[in-house]
């Protein structure tokens, strides 16, 4: 057992640590001991210090000192048969008791049930990479996501006379050309013209949307900044009369199926350490996998589950907003991610646990995401059934292909477009889908980090795509891909009351991967 598990044994009674005490009792060599004899005590007291921990160190060391000029009285008292006697004696004392310890290692270690062999196959899982906030890193970013796009748009029929802006010279006009571009800024006017700004490698021009065509009017309000379309028109003058948008979306998906009779749960934003975490629903969701319900039927779709996808927020973090102290139970990242490993411990092992980033984890803030690092949550690595990926990341999971980000830009678009409400998730990731990119806004509350390369560029059509954030769960399916946010375990904060948000805490969805069939599943409604 490590120093780390045996700490959690005093979280479980109701102690907690200050940060230099868990430090120094994970030095000690005698932790186990000390532990034990603080369980053993019913000490009146929350929350243990150093001090107290050297208090129980010390009476250890009095009883070993005792102990030891006891044993030296003896052995100077008795005679060379004696000794013999004691030494085979506590020989075979020290033999009994080994095969004891064997005996209760082998009760107390999980065995990894394989009634169905995982196959789990990780496709991309973004690590670190080194890059400066410069003027030409933010250039090489975009121009690698501007090419990602149009390649898409190179592979359509559907579009005819392609120019650059390179091609469209003033004042000489051209009728019935496509260019795609990036929009850098979308204006309406007071009489309703859409006026756009459309840049290519090439250059910048004007694109116009005249209101005598109502229905695209309506439908340049889904256009978002920074998103790379297609325009179809005609060049006259200086500019161009736009009669049609493109989105590069994603073509209708066929999707793929497990060949085993398997299930997959997804959930997210658990927000362990908080003062709102939902923990008798998360109990209750860990109790459904192990098949350990009042409900038989639900046990027997528990116990189907092979894959626990967890979509970010593991952990509420520290410093995440201005005043968030007041809403923490627990004011430590380590000791959120030590909480949080005790109960990921309970789900059996033989479920793969995927686990991806949010806003809140111990991971780099901007986009793509980082996998949650050793240094925040080092009891996370002892767990073999766990596996810590980035946002976004793309696996197979019995020849499922599912991605899974946050979903940290859901309210930038959702803001960015009035038709969506903020109290949605869906839409957004249509959305997403759509423009074939998981974070299509710069410059809003969702940072990109100015990489060589746009990883955010949604190049695979998955089979089911996964997010969370905003505590709403929600599904559907568009174009044959499966949709689903994952909710929430933490209840309705007092800043979420406040922007009349209302979380679903304990709503999510469990999918059977053989027939892609989602379940809508209620931890509140459930014992």
């Amino acid at each position: 057992m490590t120093p780390s598990r045996k700490i959690r044994e005093l979280y479980t009674e109701g102690y907690q640590l200050t940060p230099e005490a868990y430090d120094y009792l994970n030095s000690l060599q005698e932790v186990e001991n000390v532990i034990n004899k603080i369980l053993d005590s019913n000490l009146n007291k929350a929350i243990l210090s150093i001090a107290d921990i050297d208090e129980f160190l010390n009476e250890d060391i009095i009883k070993k000192e005792e102990i030891l000029e006891q044993s030296l009285s003896k052995k100077e008292e008795t005679k060379n048969q004696e000794q013999e006697q004691e030494i085979q004696s506590v020989q075979e004392k020290k033999e009994t008791k080994e095969e004891e310890v064997k005996s209760e290692i082998k009760v107390e270690t999980k065995s990894r049930r394989e009634k169905v062999s995982s196959d789990l196959e990780i496709i991309f899982s973004p690590e670190i990479q080194k890059s400066v906030g410069s003027s030409e890193n933010f250039r090489d970013y975009f121009k690698s996501r501007f090419q990602s796009i149009n390649t898409l748009f190179l592979k359509r029929r559907d579009i005819t006379n392609r120019v650059t802006t390179n091609d469209l010279i003033p004042n000489r006009n051209r009728d019935k050309i496509s260019l795609v571009a990036m929009v850098t800024k979308v204006h309406k006017t007071r009489g309703g013209t859409v006026i756009l700004d459309l840049e290519d490698p090439s250059g910048i021009i004007t694109g116009i949307i005249y209101t005598s065509k109502q229905d695209l009017i309506t439908k340049s309000e889904f256009i978002l900044e920074d998103s790379v379309l297609c325009f179809t028109g005609n060049w006259w003058k200086d500019r161009l009369s736009v009669d049609d948008v493109l989105w590069p979306d994603i073509p209708f998906h066929k999707s793929n199926f497990a060949y085993d009779d398997v299930y997959a749960l997804f959930i997210s934003d658990i927000h362990v350490g908080s003062k709102n975490f939902a923990e008798k629903l998360f109990l209750r969701a860990i109790k459904f996998i192990n098949g350990e319900l009042e409900s038989e039927k639900l046990n027997e779709i528990g116990k189907k589950i092979k894959y626990l996808l967890v979509g970010g927020d593991v952990v509420d973090g520290v410093g995440v907003y201005p005043g968030q102290i007041e809403d923490l139970a627990q004011d430590n990242i380590r000791l959120q991610y030590q909480t949080a490993a005790y109960y990921f411990e309970q789900v059996r092992d033989d479920v793969e646990i995927i686990i991806i980033p949010g806003n809140h984890d111990g991971a780099r803030a901007a986009e793509p995401q980082t996998p949650i690092q050793r240094e925040f949550a080092p009891d996370f690595f002892g767990i073999d059934n766990i596996h810590l990926l980035g946002s976004p990341c793309y696996l197979k999971a019995h020849n499922v292909e599912i991605m899974m980000h946050h979903g940290n830009s859901i309210l930038d678009i959702n803001a960015a477009i009035p038709a969506i409400s903020h109290e949605t998730s869906i839409p957004a990731m249509v959305r997403m889908l759509e423009n074939r990119h998981l974070v299509p806004i710069y410059g809003k509350r969702t940072p990109i980090a100015p990489e060589s390369e746009d990883r955010l560029v949604i190049s695979r059509v998955p089979d089911i795509f996964q997010t969370g954030h905003t505590h709403i769960a929600g599904d559907d399916t568009y174009k044959g891909v499966t949709l689903i946010n994952s909710g929430t375990f933490q209840n309705q904060t007092s800043y979420q009351k406040s922007m009349n948000i209302n979380p679903t805490a304990g709503l999510t969805y469990f999918v059977n991967l053989k027939l892609l069939q989602r379940t809508q599943i209620n931890f509140q409604k459930m014992k």
